[in-house]
């Protein structure tokens, strides 16, 4: 009996063990959903803990394919399987990236400071990034520029500073209640001031040619009539115009946003200090 289960084991084992080789093959292939299926198999059944490496591959399968929450999960489970306190950080920081993906930035400010305090040169200057980034996500410019400060030189500073009023500049010019409060005043306005001279015209012909036919149809049947229409109509489509106006703001400051955001990196690549 003792023997039995002896072989039995020394037979599962050897199932594990090609399951993982079989597995590793696809995994190099790009066959992602036969990977994650199969590596899962095995951590499910690895009770001796043989292969906790699969943790990051699983994680790294989930981040490839956008799924960024169970990324986060197993991104986890690698830390706490971690055998040194390198490869920990390095599974906080994939766990942040995925953090950064669902815009995130208080999470990822979260395991920011949850990492050690002395943290080798190389580290360090990733959790500056990583903390200029989670700032910049938050809107919170200057403190994001500190963090700035220590991982790139003067002239890199300077650069990124630059950036950062530009932004300012569009947000100032593009501000959603300014837009909405423009086509409040007149239809149309504010996205015509954005730019969306079609949808500004659009906006301003549509709610005159409503007020021309409520007035209308008061002289033709009555003032409660023409009144309805008006009130139906009118509001239905001057409401629908500001809030148009207000989304094309949010939309022209994020995609500067994005553009900075670029830029920046782009700088913090060629002008790092040190």
């Amino acid at each position: 009996m003792h023997f039995s289960c002896i072989c039995s084991a020394l037979l599962f084992s050897q199932s594990i063990s090609q399951l993982k080789e079989y597995s590793d093959e696809q995994y190099e292939k790009g066959n992602y959903s036969i990977a994650l299926k199969e590596f899962q198999r095995i951590l499910l059944f690895d009770e001796a803990q043989e292969y906790n490496d699969l943790y990051y591959k699983v994680a790294a399968i989930y981040y490839d394919i956008r799924e960024y929450e169970k990324a986060i999960v197993y991104y986890d489970f690698a830390w706490k399987a971690a055998g040194n306190d390198s490869i920990k950080i390095e599974m906080a920081f994939k766990k942040i990236l995925c953090h950064f993906q669902l815009r995130d930035y208080y999470s990822g400010l979260s395991e920011l400071y949850d990492l050690p305090e002395h943290l080798s040169p190389h580290f360090e200057r990733i959790k500056n990034l990583y903390f200029a980034i989670c700032h910049f996500g938050l809107n919170e410019k200057y403190e994001s520029l500190q963090y700035f400060a220590q991982i790139v030189d003067s002239a890199g500073l300077n650069q990124i500073d630059s950036c950062f009023v530009q932004l300012n500049k569009v947000e100032k010019k593009y501000d959603p209640d300014k837009l909405e409060m423009m086509s409040i005043i007149l239809p149309g306005l504010g996205q015509t001031y954005a730019g969306d001279l079609k949808s500004g015209l659009n906006s301003l012909l549509l709610l005159g040619g409503i007020v021309t036919y409520a007035y209308h149809t008061m002289l033709v049947y009555s003032i409660l009539d023409g009144t309805l229409v008006l009130t139906s109509w009118f509001y239905r489509y001057y409401t629908g115009g500001h809030r148009k106006a207000y989304d094309l703001g949010v939309k022209k400051i994020q995609e500067q946003r994005n553009v900075t955001y670029l830029q920046v990196l782009d700088i913090t690549r060629n002008k790092a200090s040190g």
